[in-house]
């Protein structure tokens, strides 16, 4: 799942849309609820980096490249005419956290990638190994 961090003073739609997300997984792995069968289970949740992120209480946690899809991705911003401010701004950070994803990848041979978003966790990453 994807939806927006817990804390948004600019935004008050994103803490409400965050709370129904986190219920409908709360309730996607309750048993018996809303009746028999078998228990969908809980997916993941990632919270998407806000254009404040210091104003919500947000930790990168997880790099994603994005390289391949970047263009389609700006075209796709491109089509909110209302959030014009923000296109030069996302692709910006998407420049940065590449450079970070670089820094970090190990040996996942990432170093020709250059464009990568953050997000952040809210539960805990179940594994099997450490990678």
């Amino acid at each position: 799942m994807l939806t927006h961090p817990v804390e948004d003073p600019y935004n008050g739609d994103h803490p409400a849309a965050n709370r129904m997300a986190l219920e409908a997984r709360v309730l996607a792995q309750a048993i018996g609820y809303p009746g028999e069968g078998e228990i969908i289970g809980a997916p993941p949740v990632f919270y998407f980096e806000p254009h404040q992120p210091e104003m919500s209480g947000f930790r990168p946690e997880v790099l994603l490249d994005i390289t391949e899809g970047w263009e389609t991705k700006r075209k796709a911003m491109e089509c909110l005419a209302a959030q014009r401010h923000l296109w030069d701004y996302y692709t910006d950070l998407a420049v940065r956290r590449g450079v970070q994803l670089r820094r970090n990848a190990g040996p996942l041979g990432l170093a020709h990638r250059t464009m990568a978003e953050a997000y952040m966790r809210p539960y805990p990453q179940i594994a099997k190994e450490l990678a």
